[in-house]
């Protein structure tokens, strides 16, 4: 061992946190400026199996990311698009009622951008999040593109449109949309997946950036949660836009009561979203009751209200809704059963998730 070696080894006791690092990294790529490198580079000369750089890797995800977040930017302006060309284009559209899509359209362009950066630099909020997100990402698609399936939404009832498509372009069709589908609920979200959580890539970020970031504070199945939580806040916020109409127990509450019942799930959500960040047992209980009476609520309702009935309550143009009807997917749409597989898939995570909600601290864990 050469005298380098040996000064790195003697500062690894006092400075190296076994956890934060996988494994050895070659010497020949790793930086040596700060103490907190230094450190690092001494716990793993000292007999750890070496890792593999990933710092390209996490560049070209990064990058990766930021396109897709252009991506995103640029669906914006698409989807105002119609109501500019005129008539032609289709019906007319309600902007009031894109709203919340273009919000969550920007709000992932600011994500994606963000993530990409910080991945681009090695991150470790950037890979944790990333990967949170993509497993989110995979298992709302996976849930979604199940029931496009089961439900038959996929095949648009062309026929009721007066159109006549030979039944091998049909084929086409279909089997184009379920590739495409395919490609964005599983692909994306698998690769990503099958990267960020690799211990290499995790010991990247752990030597590049040595900081113990908020990420590192909660358990990343717990970071989920959170996270989940907090959309559901932003949700309902964007969902004001609509108008005051929300699905209860069998009627569709309207007005100031729905009003008031709106603000205060937006706060109990986003109140939520903080207390599960901490932790804290009570957030579990709350959230548990929320969605078990969330649930309820909505297959009540929508097993004795329409889909129809609600989108003309939330003022969607009837020329829209008569297209909406002509495709078939309306008739198709089973509400209460979307509602509870939803419900089922969700609570069961919550019942996963309990064993993190303890007394005392709980260490970083990684899925």
């Amino acid at each position: 061992m050469n005298n380098n070696e040996t000064n790195d080894s003697s500062q690894a006791d006092e400075s190296a946190n076994p956890e934060n690092i996988g494994s050895e990294r070659p010497a020949q790529s790793l930086p040596s400026t700060t103490a907190a490198d230094s450190s690092t580079v001494g716990y793993q000369s000292a007999g750890q199996p070496q890792f593999k750089d990933r710092k390209t890797g996490l560049i070209v995800y990064g990058i990766l990311q930021i396109i897709m977040g252009f991506f995103c930017a640029i669906l914006i302006p698409l989807m105002l698009l119609p109501r500019f060309v005129g008539p032609a284009a289709g019906p007319p559209m309600n902007v009031q009622t894109l709203i919340p899509t273009m919000g969550m359209y920007a709000l992932l362009t600011v994500l994606l951008v963000c993530l990409g950066v910080g991945s681009i630099f090695a991150r470790r909020w950037a890979r944790a999040l990333t990967l949170v997100l993509a497993w989110m990402w995979l298992a709302v698609g996976s849930t979604a593109l199940l029931m496009l399936v089961l439900l038959r939404l996929i095949p648009f009832d062309f026929a009721a449109q007066g159109q006549q498509i030979p039944p091998q372009m049909v084929m086409i069709i279909q089997v184009v949309m379920l590739g495409t589908m395919g490609f964005i609920y599983f692909f994306l979200p698998g690769i990503f997946i099958v990267f960020y959580r690799s211990k290499h890539v995790k010991a990247t970020c752990d030597f590049q950036d040595p900081h113990v970031r908020w990420t590192d504070q909660c358990p990343l199945p717990v970071l989920a949660m959170s996270l989940m939580l907090g959309f559901g806040a932003i949700s309902m916020i964007f969902s004001m836009s609509y108008g005051f109409v929300f699905p209860f127990f069998g009627i569709l509450l309207k007005g100031v009561p729905c009003g008031l019942l709106v603000l205060t799930m937006t706060l109990l959500l986003a109140y939520l979203a903080w207390a599960t960040y901490r932790l804290k047992i009570a957030a579990w209980w709350t959230t548990l009751i929320f969605y078990i009476t969330f649930g309820v609520s909505s297959i009540i309702t929508f097993s004795r209200i329409g889909l129809m009935e609600y989108y003309r309550e939330l003022n969607f143009p009837e020329e829209q809704l008569r297209v909406m009807k002509q495709t078939g997917i309306i008739d198709r749409m089973n509400m209460p059963l979307m509602f509870g597989v939803s419900f089922v898939v969700f609570v069961g995570y919550l019942l996963w998730v309990r064993r993190y909600f303890v007394a005392g601290s709980v260490p970083n864990v990684d899925s």
